[in-house]
């Protein structure tokens, strides 16, 4: 009698088993699929001159110096446009140069001040100038801007609107090192 009673016991944990999993893969049936591409219905070239035209109206925000994991410093002023933080450019701390986009220098002290650095980028902004444009992550358009052919920063523009984005990560940076000062 016990033996039945396990019996029916296993039989009735492995139909609750089963009802479980095909469940679990109805249900993520429903999910949408991972990699799906929705095609941009702002074109390159409009995401270009979306930029272009936006170029003249950026404004320098003030400077922030950020430490690094290894206790590097960064040095960082933030392009704005309409009140909004739409991108950053990031200067050597030691001589107060605009550095071309992905080189990062192993500097530990900042030599240049937070007035000098606000001054190189506001000479400079006049300059910039626009070179190309990729897809991002999320599918928005991201514009790299070019000072003496090197990419020193990139604006993103919505792929669907044709609206400039701003730069959450240069926000966050922005209102974090800003108030440290």
């Amino acid at each position: 009698m016990k033996r039945r009673i396990n019996s029916l016991v296993r039989t009735a944990l492995l139909a609750v088993a089963i009802i479980g999993l095909i469940a679990t893969l109805a249900s993520a049936k429903g999910k949408k699929e991972k990699g799906t591409y929705v095609a941009p219905t702002i074109t390159a070239e409009q995401a270009i001159s979306t930029v272009k035209s936006a170029l003249p109206k950026l404004t320098a925000g003030n400077s922030y110096v950020k430490t690094g994991k290894r206790g590097e410093k960064k040095l960082e002023v933030p392009l704005i446009l309409d009140g909004n933080i739409i991108s950053r450019i990031r200067l050597n701390p030691a001589t107060g140069e605009i550095l071309p986009k992905g080189f990062d220098p192993m500097v530990y002290t900042v030599s240049a001040s937070s007035d000098q650095a606000l001054k190189i980028v506001q000479q400079a902004l006049p300059n910039l100038d626009v070179a190309s444009v990729s897809l991002g992550k999320q599918g928005e358009w991201k514009v790299d801007l070019t000072l003496k052919k090197a990419i020193v920063a990139h604006i993103k523009v919505n792929s669907n609107t044709g609206i400039i984005l701003p730069d959450l990560k240069a926000n966050r940076d922005a209102s974090i090192y800003s108030k440290t000062k």
